[in-house]
C-alpha cells in the first residue's frame, strides 16, 4: 500500500509540475485568455536557421488554411512562369477579312485595353472577329465555392475571359425629390433592376441576385442618403466580355453582323497588336491584397504552360505537388483543391506551411508578402513594420497568419497560426494571433 501511495504521490507531482510549466507558458495564457478553445488553434514556429521547430501546438493537425494557402500555391506558379512573365492579350489578322483576338486570362484586362487592343482593325476590310479563348479552361469556380454566394466580391468568377476584374459597378443616388433612389450602370450591360431602394437618413444597400426570374435579374433593398458605389461579380463573363468588344468595335462605327467566333491562333497569323501586363503586379494583388480571381488564373496560366495545354485547376495542383518534391517537402499528407484556399476542401496543417516557409526562405516572391501597414496587414501590427512579412486568411469560422519574423533579438523564424473555430468572431481570432505574434517578437 505504502508502495502505491508512493507511486500515486510521484505521478501528482510530475502532474503538477507540467500543469504549472503550461500555465507559466506566456503563450499558454495567451490562449487561455482569448476564450477561444486551445483544440481549435493550430501553431508552428521554426528557426529559419535549422528549420527546428521552437515552438508547435496542434501543429500536425488538418485544418482549413484560408487564404494562407496563396503562399503555397503561387511559388510554385511563379517557378514555371518566372519573375518576367508578362500577361499578354494578342490581336491577329486572320484571313483576309478577319481578325482573331487570343486572350490572356489576364486578370488586369480592363475595357480601355481592350480598345486599345482593337483600335487599327480595318473598318473597311473587316467582316468577322474570331476569339482564341483556349488558354485556360472554362470553369468559372473552383471546387467546393459557395456557389450560393455569387455576390461575394472576394470570389468572382473567373475564366479566360477576365476583364474589368470581372465586376460590374454600379451607383445608387438619392433622388431627394421622388424619395427614392435612382440606380446607375455605367456599363451599359444590360442588368435589369428590381429598385425597392428608398431616401432616408442613412445609406445601407443590400443586393440580392434573382436568376430565378432573369440572368441578370438584380433586386436591391434599404436606404439611401448619399451615393454609394456598389460592385456586383459579373455572372456571364463571355457575355460581358463580347458585350464590351461590341462596343468598342462601334466606337470605331465597326458593326458586325455576324456573331463572334470561337478559333485558334496558329503561326500563319500575323500579329497586329498586343497589351500585356507584367506578372509582378499580379503578385502583389495576391500577396497584398490576397485576390482570390488572380492566383487562380496563375496557377491554370502556369499549369497551360507546363504542360502546352490548356490550364486547368487539376494542372495546378498537380505543378504544387512537383514543386513540393522538388524543394524537398512531402506533400502527401495535405489536400490541395484550388489555388486561393477559398474552398474548404483544401486541408493542410501549420507544420507544412512552416516547413514549406522554410524550404522557400530565399525565395524571391514570398519576399513580396505584406509587412504591417499594407495590405490585409494595413492596420495591424504596425509597430512591427518591416520586421514581419505575412499572409493573412480569412474564412467563415476561419482566420490564419503565416510568413517571417525578425525578433527583437535578432532571430529569423517563420510562422503559421490557423485558427478554425465557429464559436468566435474574426476579430477575436485575429486579435489572439497579433497578441500571439507580439509574444513570438518578444520570447525568441
Amino acid at each position: 500500500m505504502k508502495k502505491i501511495f508512493t507511486a500515486i504521490l510521484a505521478l501528482f507531482i510530475l502532474t503538477a509540475t507540467a500543469n504549472a510549466k503550461v500555465l507559466k507558458d506566456p503563450i499558454n495564457l495567451i490562449i487561455m485568455h482569448s476564450g477561444i478553445d486551445k483544440s481549435s488553434v493550430a501553431i508552428s514556429v521554426k528557426d529559419l536557421n535549422s528549420g527546428k521547430n521552437i515552438y508547435k501546438l496542434n501543429e500536425n493537425i488538418l485544418m482549413h488554411p484560408a487564404s494562407v494557402q496563396k503562399i503555397l500555391t503561387l511559388p510554385a506558379a511563379i517557378d514555371i512562369l518566372g519573375e518576367d512573365y508578362e500577361l499578354k492579350t494578342k490581336i491577329y489578322t486572320y484571313g483576309k477579312c478577319g481578325y482573331l483576338i487570343e486572350l490572356g486570362a489576364d486578370p488586369h484586362f480592363s475595357s480601355s485595353d481592350l480598345k486599345n487592343l482593337v483600335k487599327n482593325i480595318d473598318k473597311g476590310t473587316v467582316k468577322k472577329i474570331y476569339i482564341d479563348d483556349s488558354i485556360i479552361e472554362p470553369k468559372d469556380w473552383g471546387e467546393g465555392w459557395q456557389w450560393d454566394d455569387d455576390l461575394n466580391t472576394s470570389m468572382p468568377r473567373f475564366n479566360s475571359y477576365n476583364l474589368d476584374k470581372n465586376m460590374i459597378k454600379i451607383t445608387v443616388m438619392p433622388d431627394q425629390k421622388r424619395k427614392s433612389a435612382i440606380v446607375i450602370n455605367p456599363s451599359k450591360y444590360p442588368l435589369a433592376f428590381i429598385n425597392n431602394v428608398k431616401v432616408s437618413d442613412k445609406t445601407n444597400v443590400k443586393v440580392t441576385r434573382n436568376s430565378t426570374i432573369a440572368l441578370n435579374a438584380l433586386t436591391l433593398d434599404g436606404t439611401v442618403n448619399t451615393p454609394v458605389t456598389i460592385y456586383i461579380p459579373n455572372n456571364n463573363l463571355k457575355g460581358y466580355f463580347h458585350f464590351k468588344l461590341t462596343q468598342a468595335l462601334a466606337d470605331k462605327n465597326i458593326y458586325l453582323k455576324l456573331p463572334y467566333t470561337e478559333a485558334k491562333a496558329s503561326t500563319a497569323d500575323k500579329l497586329l497588336q498586343e497589351i500585356s501586363h507584367p506578372i509582378s503586379i499580379t503578385i502583389d494583388d495576391i500577396l497584398k491584397n490576397s485576390n482570390n480571381m488572380a492566383i487562380e488564373t496563375v496557377l491554370k496560366l502556369a499549369a497551360a504552360k507546363a504542360y502546352n495545354t490548356t490550364g486547368t485547376d487539376i494542372g495546378g495542383i498537380k505543378i504544387f505537388s512537383e514543386y513540393c518534391d522538388k524543394i524537398g517537402i512531402d506533400s502527401s499528407r495535405i489536400r490541395l483543391v484550388d489555388a486561393s484556399g477559398v474552398s474548404k476542401n483544401n486541408l493542410t496543417d501549420a507544420d507544412f506551411i512552416t516547413e514549406f516557409l522554410y524550404k522557400n526562405k530565399k525565395n524571391t516572391t514570398l519576399q513580396k508578402m505584406a509587412t504591417s501597414g499594407e495590405g490585409t496587414l494595413s492596420e495591424r501590427m504596425i509597430p512591427l513594420k518591416g520586421k514581419l512579412k505575412a499572409k493573412t486568411g480569412t474564412l467563415s469560422d476561419i482566420s490564419s497568419i503565416a510568413g517571417y519574423l525578425t525578433t527583437q533579438k535578432g532571430k529569423k523564424i517563420a510562422f503559421c497560426i490557423i485558427i478554425n473555430d465557429p464559436k468566435s468572431s474574426n476579430s477575436d481570432k485575429k486579435t489572439l494571433e497579433d497578441y500571439l505574434i507580439r509574444e513570438f517578437y518578444t520570447k525568441w
